[in-house]
């Protein structure tokens, strides 16, 4: 059976919006959609290898700091992508929301520290420039009006064997749409383009 996992953004949680279409979308398919604690780098990154070994993952569905990782585990894993407005350098996403956070899904309250931030950074200048995103593997879904991420052009020179970018205006940072997202699963699981 054909498998997605999808990667929820910070400060949510699975079973959330777009893991639910995804999900109504392709009845077919099965949807792993996990909650990952952000504020711990280190179990984010044991829960997505255990989800690798557990299931054979076909595409790798990730929006924002869910974006960033799962553009490192279909690099990783050799499987396919769709990136929704991805964070690529999680330090300078994070430290200005030091502090104290709240999850708009499951309400909780916790505080976000420069230590907790300090493993995102060391990664994000060691393992996570090892990947190299194809046209035939990756896809990325941009917002040319994401309030918190800004521009999301220089992708392209960050990843120039990759020219599968599709931009968007209208859907903010969240991406509050659903059918260019089902477009880019059913393209890249068809290998049509």
């Amino acid at each position: 059976m054909t498998t997605i996992l999808y990667v929820h953004g910070f400060n949510s949680a699975g079973g959330g919006a777009k893991a639910v279409a995804i999900t109504k979308q392709f009845p077919k398919y099965k949807v792993l959609s996990p909650t990952f604690n952000y504020k711990d780098f280190k179990s984010v990154l044991k829960q997505l290898n255990s989800l690798f070994l557990m299931n054979k993952i076909d595409l790798v569905v990730g929006t924002s700091l869910g974006g960033f990782f799962a553009l490192y585990a279909a690099a990783k894993h050799n499987v396919k992508c769709v990136a929704i407005n991805p964070v690529t350098d999680p330090s300078a996403t994070l430290t200005p929301i030091l502090g104290e956070q709240r999850n708009y899904m499951t309400k909780e309250r916790y505080i976000v520290t420069a230590a907790d931030i300090k493993p995102y950074e060391d990664f994000a200048k060691g393992e996570f420039l090892t990947i190299q995103p194809t046209n035939e593997n990756f896809c990325f879904l941009l917002s040319e009006d994401d309030e918190l991420l800004g521009d999301h052009h220089y992708l392209e020179q960050k990843y120039p064997q990759c020219h599968n970018f599709r931009y968007f205006t209208g859907f903010g940072h969240r991406f509050n749409t659903h059918k260019p997202i089902f477009q880019a699963i059913e393209e890249l699981l068809s290998d049509r383009r």
